[in-house]
């Protein structure tokens, strides 16, 4: 068949420059009868579109055993284990059809096209539905560049976005970003979609409702919103937040922002979106309806940090998220309540509680104080740590520790062995009153704390009512010595 457009130009050489059939045929080399045909017609019609297949006699062969292992490859395969073109050729020569991979890939390409999911066009009335998801990003926190990760939650009716970069992909800092959003629109919206991500479901089961993690169901009933799931696998099912989510890195995080800490860089990119938003008069307009359908927040204000019993071991710290907390050494082996926040980690005993900041994968947040009483009964553990611990105390503790180390060098165990003195009376006495005595031990070069006697209790000696009329008399050894005398002349 002849394409169109050259069509075009054999009627117009034709009928319209006169230039003669056996001339065209030669200009385009096509024979006459051809060229004849095409200024003959009367209308010239477009190419007809294919209503059936063509036959094929060799996938038409093979079909029903292509199909029946396509249609039960899922018993088979996994995760990225496919099943592919090829290794479906391989299969179908086993069974003794002597097949071509073209012919194979073309079966696979209809069992594909067949399969394909047909999208439905959906309504979003205000106030409905949001969408809401994580990506990760690359930000510079004072001149470091750090991976950090965006939350997104969009309003589906106005196309309204919240954004918050977070420092970890975790539970916490996913309901603080819920906490942020529903306070940055002043609402609550009917229902949220979002992925199968861990820090909201603890397991997909089939056929059955999923299992929440118990913080996450919490926020849920605080804020009284419907959560809704995407089938796993299936991205497509909250499309809008994907693409969204892959816009707003190429037009606001390109370049890298940077900035003096991520609440900061935060807190520009939101604004950020929230002018770009304004300037768009039609999602001005549906945002002030979908505004007007927000459900208004709870009076109270839901925490998002995690908290817990955790049972304290034997070393004086506990490992939370990947980082290492120093905690008193007395609490070891007892419960305490852990509270794991955005920005800080707090334990608590009682009315006693300890806090850190919290730190990244790998990091250690050590308090001394916590370790003054293993401490000072462990030379080869302080020794290791002497440098750590004198920076935390300040002075007077790392002019001690270097005037010990000087007088017993190089023998700095023995430095060590000097020191542990000073911290068993800083855990008996308090820092502060310890710290002075090291002051004035420097002053004298005394390098020892004074050795304290231990106080005797009182004894009160109550003698019996049927004793009192009684009288002991003292010991004396010369009594005895006449005894003995006594004895030996009898």
């Amino acid at each position: 068949m002849v394409p169109m457009d050259l069509v075009a130009v054999i009627r117009h050489k034709v009928l319209a420059e006169g230039v003669p059939l056996r001339e065209v045929s030669r200009q385009l080399g096509l024979s006459r009868n051809t060229v004849r045909r095409y200024v003959r017609t009367g209308t010239v019609a477009g190419q007809r579109a294919r209503t059936q297949p063509p036959s094929a006699p060799a996938r038409d062969a093979v079909r029903a055993d292509a199909e029946a292992i396509w249609q039960d490859r899922r018993t088979f395969t996994a995760g990225k284990q496919r099943l592919t073109a090829e290794r479906l050729t391989e299969l179908l020569r086993e069974r003794g059809h002597d097949v071509s991979g073209r012919t194979v890939r073309r079966l696979v390409a209809e069992f594909r096209r067949d399969a394909k999911e047909v999208t439905v066009p959906l309504v979003h009335p205000p106030g409905e539905l949001a969408q809401a998801d994580f990506f990760e990003v690359w930000i510079v926190v004072a001149g470091v560049r750090t991976k950090a990760w965006m939350f997104l939650l969009r309003l589906l009716h106005s196309r309204r976005d919240f954004a918050m970069l977070c420092e970890r992909q975790d539970a916490t800092w996913f309901l603080a970003a819920h906490v942020a959003a529903f306070a940055h629109f002043a609402g609550v919206v009917a229902a949220i979609a979002y992925d199968n991500l861990t820090a909201a479901v603890a397991k997909v089961l089939l056929g059955q409702p999923r299992q929440l993690r118990p913080r996450f169901a919490q926020m849920v009933a605080h804020y009284a919103f419907e959560p809704r799931f995407c089938r796993p696998g299936e991205g497509h099912d909250k499309g809008s937040v994907e693409r969204r989510g892959g816009n707003v890195r190429l037009q606001h995080l390109v370049p890298i922002p940077v900035g003096p800490s991520v609440a900061a860089i935060s807190a520009t990119l939101q604004a950020e979106l929230d002018a770009k938003f304004a300037r768009r008069a039609d999602d001005a307009a549906a945002w002030e309806r979908e505004r007007a359908a927000l459900r208004p927040l709870p009076t109270e204000r839901f925490d998002p940090a995690e908290v817990r019993v955790v049972t304290l071991r034997h070393h004086a710290s506990h490992a939370v998220g990947g980082a290492a907390y120093s905690v008193p050494s007395r609490w070891c082996g007892r419960d305490v309540e852990l509270r794991v926040g955005t920005d800080a980690i707090v334990f608590a005993l009682g009315d006693e509680c300890v806090r850190h900041p919290r730190q990244p994968f790998g990091g250690r947040s050590v308090d001394y104080r916590h370790l003054l009483r293993p401490l000072s009964t462990k030379p080869q553990a302080l020794r290791q740590v002497a440098h750590e611990l004198v920076a935390q105390f300040g002075e007077p503790w790392r002019a001690l520790w270097s005037a010990l180390r000087v007088r017993h060098s190089p023998d700095e165990i023995e430095a060590a062995r000097r020191l542990a003195p000073w911290l068993r009376d800083a855990d008996h006495d308090g820092l502060p009153a310890t710290t002075a005595r090291i002051v004035h031990a420097l002053g004298t070069e005394q390098l020892l704390p004074e050795r304290r006697a231990e106080p005797v209790p009182a004894l009160t000696l109550v003698v019996p009512e049927a004793l009192r009329g009684f009288e002991v008399e003292t010991s004396d050894l010369s009594r005895y010595d006449a005894l003995c005398d006594a004895r030996r002349t009898a």
